[in-house]
């Protein structure tokens, strides 16, 4: 609904273009990549810290954006809690505040609490499988195993030596190479 500037909207009607629009699907699915986006920078820039601290700072922002929330009673679309709570506090509301406040720290909690429990059932499973490949290694009879070769780099002294002395000239009892 496009409304003319100079033209005076009713009440409902305003109520109706500030809640509503056509690209609301579009708008949420492209703030949860950049979020996403955000958590994957920031892990990246973190990645050699503990999996627990690197869940909690991802567990935090996961709360805080992507929880959602009516903006206002009567809307039938949703927006970040966060943001919401932040106008309500500017609005003087602090009880509706607290309130917003309390949902995202519950979302925080159980968002956080069910990614360790992963982490560490993930952990759990890994040592099993590591456990149950050596029993079945140790039961196996012993397999031969080979040495791994090693190639020879530039400025090896040792392999200058071996190469001249394969040449047919210095080694006459060789006559394959001849």
């Amino acid at each position: 609904m496009t409304v003319p500037a100079t033209e005076a909207v009713q009440t409902a009607e305003t109520q109706e273009i500030v809640t509503t629009f056509a690209s609301y699907g579009s708008t949420w699915a492209i703030y949860i990549g950049l979020v996403l986006l955000m958590i994957g920078i920031i892990w990246y820039a973190i990645r050699k810290w503990h999996f627990a601290i690197k869940w909690f700072i991802a567990s935090v922002i996961l709360a805080g954006a992507l929880t959602p929330g009516h903006p206002v009673d009567y809307a039938e679309t949703y927006s970040p809690l966060v943001l919401n709570s932040v106008v309500l506090l500017f609005d003087g509301d602090s009880a509706g505040f607290m309130a917003g406040i309390k949902t995202i720290i519950w979302v925080f909690v159980t968002v956080f609490l069910v990614g360790l429990a992963a982490w560490f059932g993930f952990k759990f499973w890994r040592k099993k499988q590591g456990q149950s490949n050596n029993k079945s290694a140790t039961s196996k009879p012993a397999e031969k195993r080979m040495a791994t070769p090693v190639e020879p780099t530039l400025g090896d002294e040792d392999s200058v030596t071996e190469e001249s002395s394969d040449s047919p000239t210095d080694n006459p009892t060789n006559p394959e190479k001849s």
